[in-house]
């Protein structure tokens, strides 16, 4: 069994794997990279303009194409909560889940997973250790092990960060049942629980504390997880892409400053000078003029050297431009199955619906496979088994989280299916669930509602049936009376 120090060690050595991996793929989603070709360029068209230091003058430009890309799929991987066919249980680990903002932080998660191509939640009992709380962690300060052979849980866990009133750093080592509290100190020292030949600076600070769950109460959530293959970034198969869209747009505003102008060549020149003051060249050392020039329809070139040559640059196509980034849009939406409409929306056009689903299709897949069907579902679910373990221990229940509908609500078309659902014998229960996207307890209750309503109705209706009965007998006694 590796000791508490060797644990430390290696996932601190994981933390840091991560960290180096995830670094490049966080610049371009924060749209902070910048090719260094365009960088060069831009340099040296427009000098120290794009050297200032607090903040340049003139900013390359960057098309953010990795934050459409990770932002289009998170906004459709929406968890509502958890469920169970225990209603005590259902009705607990949604209060839980609402309680610790869950239904806000765990689209951080699943953001932070397809940046990084991690992330954690971990639970922890409050003070009091009856309640859960639930924290959404970052691969750039966690990391987990998992168990080499079935059911390949998490057995163990590291969260490291640095105190801000001391500057130290501190950390909680999670083994199954147990929390240790770590410290970093100044200097390594040789493992205290062994002759283990490890050595580290962080060492435990304190008795682990028992946590009363057989288990690390730590899940991951991983984008891509592969066998024996770490789980991988949703940017890293793009990024090439990314780049030459951030390339193209660049391009673009080089076309559209320096298009707009013919560039004038000449070639076989005698040695130029100032107009204004013919002793002084008008060509530098490096052969760009020391003066600007400024192209006029009524200004031209002469010299009397007869190998001179004169010409004229064609101007760039903006239109050459927008093909090209026309076409890598394209090619990242085959690569990522994001719908047409995150990349380019024209209003003049109006999309049905029937195109809407169908060009949401692939993404609607995709978003089934990772979300519902997926690895991140799996990761939700076990944290609700947690949740459920440390608020209610002698429950057996088994509990589930509940997906948003990733296609875009169309609710004509959720109502004529919910309706032809019902009138092919359905319940109404499972088909409001399952059509119209309500939650079990909201349906249960508008069956019950409905129930209820019915049941005046016709209570209401025997009453007036007996009261007109009442009038009618009326009537035909006073009748036989005259």
């Amino acid at each position: 069994m590796p000791t508490t120090m060797q644990w430390t060690v290696r996932l601190l050595s994981q933390i840091d794997v991560q960290k180096r991996y995830a670094s490049p793929f966080e610049q371009r989603y924060a749209n902070k990279h910048v090719l260094p070709f365009v960088l060069k360029e831009y340099r040296d068209v427009y000098g120290d303009q794009v050297d200032a230091l607090w903040r340049p003058a003139l900013d390359p430009p960057r098309a953010g194409t990795a934050a459409v890309i990770v932002d289009a799929l998170a906004e459709r991987l929406g968890v509502l909560g958890g469920t169970s066919e225990d209603e005590a249980a259902a009705r607990l680990v949604q209060r839980a889940w609402e309680d610790n903002d869950l239904d806000v932080m765990h689209r951080e998660a699943h953001r932070e997973a397809l940046i990084k191509s991690r992330a954690f939640g971990s639970v922890h009992r409050d003070a009091s250790g009856s309640q859960a709380i639930v924290g959404i962690e970052s691969p750039d300060q966690m990391a987990v092990h998992r168990m080499s052979s079935p059911p390949y849980d998490v057995d163990a866990a590291l969260k490291v960060s640095v105190d801000e009133w001391t500057g130290k750093g501190v950390g909680q080592l999670r083994l199954p049942g147990l929390d240790i509290p770590l410290v970093e100190q100044d200097t390594a020292v040789s493992d205290p629980d062994g002759d283990t030949g490890v050595s580290s600076r962080w060492v435990a600070s304190g008795p682990g504390v028992p946590t009363g769950v057989p288990w690390v109460t730590v899940v991951e959530f991983a984008h891509q997880p592969r066998l024996l293959t770490a789980p991988i970034s949703a940017i890293d198969p793009i990024t090439t892409l990314v780049d030459l869209s951030d390339l193209i747009e660049a391009l673009l505003v080089f076309a559209g400053h320096f298009g707009a102008v013919p560039i004038r060549w000449g070639t076989g020149l005698t040695a130029l000078a100032d107009p204004k003051n013919p002793a002084s060249p008008l060509l530098g050392p490096d052969g760009k003029p020391r003066i600007g020039f400024k192209p006029r329809a009524d200004h031209f070139w002469g010299d009397s050297n007869s190998e001179a040559k004169f010409g004229q640059m064609v101007p760039a196509d903006l239109t050459s431009f927008v093909v090209w980034a026309e076409h890598v849009a394209a090619r990242l939406r085959a690569a990522t199955s994001v719908a047409s409409t995150y990349f380019s929306l024209d209003l003049k056009s109006h999309m049905s619906a029937e195109l809407l689903k169908t060009d949401e299709a692939p993404m609607v897949r995709r978003i089934n496979a990772i979300g519902p069907r997926g690895a991140f579902n799996q990761g939700h679910r076990q944290l609700l088994r947690t949740i459920l373990a440390i608020e209610a221990p002698g429950s057996a229940a088994r509990v589930l989280p509940r997906w948003e509908d990733p296609q875009t609500r169309v609710e004509a078309q959720a109502v004529d299916s919910f309706g032809k659902a019902v009138a092919g014998g359905l319940g109404v229960q499972i088909a409001a669930e399952q059509y119209l996207g309500w939650a079990p307890d909201v349906a249960r209750r508008a069956v019950e509602q409905g129930r209820e309503d019915r049941r005046k109705a016709a209570e209401a209706a025997a009453d007036a049936s007996s009261d007109l009965g009442r009038e009618s007998r009326g009537l035909l006694d006073l009748a036989g009376a005259e």
